[in-house]
């Protein structure tokens, strides 16, 4: 009877080890540590928008003057803790107004990109603001009509996406600039035969190669590669929805592309290796801690809802949570640039409150830290090691109940004795 429950000990063990990495592997819980709204303007305001720096984070987007309702590129600065705004900046980019859609910073300066408006069109505008929000340049590139929308940098350029209007039609263009300066080093300007637009733009960390999502003539997908001296290397097309949103990578240089009704992985060689489909709109996509984040929306209960979905690196969706449940009202993700510390979140969109009032919406979503990461990526060595050791375990117990069989009767009573004394 004791030597029964002996030989159970190591199955008991082995279960209770693998079920508690399985619950860290699937413990993507996903918890708003805050939510803050922020209605500074007359009629419409709109967060695109944020990026990080240590203890803070920068929201942009536009709000619309309380004199004259005129749209304003707007930026603010909030405490990570508790989301309370520290300090806000808007600037009239001209006459007509204007707005920001994206951020980026790079050591103790934000880099801005947006449009400003004038009375018969929009041009490109990219800023730049220091840490406390201090307007330190601003370049309205007149020579490129329509708006600025995407952007990201490295150590020495600044790499900005967005929509290259000419005549009746409109293209992809891509611009790289001097982080020093902000002059133009190289620009990249797509086929105007069709009318393309670009929503986002970020570059393969494996590859380095750059990629940019957005629509043809707001019908289907598509997506556009260059290399790091905006050289095209590859265009693609998918009739998958109206537009691509949001483009990520994973740390094996995979590739996810979100957008109208589907999020799609692509491998190496851009080929699809797997594709989530729902018929909702999602906007905003980030590689973090082994997942993929993805800010999107759904339509509930006769609301528009903010939804974060959390899915691992072969689409599997893992969690999909509503973080704007409280609101009560029609809210939306657009695109844009979420952000992270490394174990909390910072998205923003905006909420409708009625009689054409519009507000900002800004997150700080706590998700699992690098901790629940390593479980993750190395769980199939940890339970090698407890096979191992149980193996030994077992190892050890049949070589000893070989011993006692082998033993003479008058040694077998003396050692199971001497059990029952210890």
């Amino acid at each position: 009877m004791v030597r029964s429950r002996v030989w159970k000990i190591p199955v008991v063990i082995v279960f209770i080890i693998v079920s508690t990495v399985c619950l860290f592997v699937n413990a993507d819980e996903v918890r708003v540590n805050w939510l803050v709204e922020s209605n500074p303007g007359f009629l419409f305001d709109v967060a695109f928008s944020t990026c990080e720096n240590g203890l803070y984070i920068y929201v942009a987007g536009f709000d619309s003057s309380t004199e004259n309702g005129v749209l304003r590129p707007r930026v603010e600065k909030r405490l990570k803790s508790d989301g309370s705004l520290v300090k806000n900046w808007t600037f009239m980019s001209s006459e007509y107004g204007g707005l920001i859609y994206d951020c980026v910073i790079s050591g103790d300066r934000i880099y801005a990109a947006g449009s400003a408006y004038s009375a018969n069109e929009s041009t490109w505008i990219v800023l730049v603001l220091d840490t406390d929000l201090n307007l330190l340049s601003f370049v309205n590139l007149t020579s490129i009509r329509g708006a600025a929308i995407s952007s990201f940098c490295d150590q020495a350029f600044l790499y900005v996406a967005g929509v290259n209007v000419n005549g009746s039609s409109a293209g992809t263009r891509v611009i790289k600039m001097r982080l020093s300066d902000l002059s133009l080093v190289d620009e990249y300007v797509s086929n105007l035969s069709d009318v393309n637009y670009a929503y986002d733009i970020s570059v393969n960390p494996l590859s380095s190669q750059i990629w940019v999502v957005g629509n043809v003539n707001s019908e289907k997908w598509r997506v556009e590669i260059l290399d790091m001296d905006l050289n095209p290397v590859e265009g693609f097309e998918t009739s998958i929805g109206a537009s691509a949103t949001s483009i990520g990578f994973d740390d094996e240089g995979y590739s996810y592309v979100a957008g109208d009704g589907a999020v799609i992985k692509l491998n190496k060689n851009r080929e699809e290796v797997k594709r989530y489909v729902e018929p909702v709109l999602f906007s905003k996509t980030l590689w973090l801690n082994n997942r993929l984040y993805v800010a999107g929306g759904e339509s509930m209960g006769g609301n528009s809802m903010q939804v974060l979905y959390v899915f691992d690196r072969e689409l599997n969706l893992l969690n999909k949570t509503v973080i704007s449940m409280s609101m009560g009202t029609d809210a939306m993700f657009l695109m844009g640039k979420m952000a992270s510390d490394g174990e909390n979140i910072y998205v923003a969109g905006f909420a409708y409150l009625g009689y054409y009032d519009y507000e900002w919406v800004v997150y700080s979503i706590k998700v699992d830290s690098s901790q629940a990461q390593w479980y993750v990526k190395h769980w199939h060595m940890m339970i090698s090691a407890v096979l191992v050791s149980v193996s030994a375990l077992l190892l050890l117990l049949m070589r000893r109940k070989r011993k006692l069989q082998r033993a003479s009767p008058e040694e077998r009573s003396s050692k199971t004795d001497g059990q029952r004394v210890l």
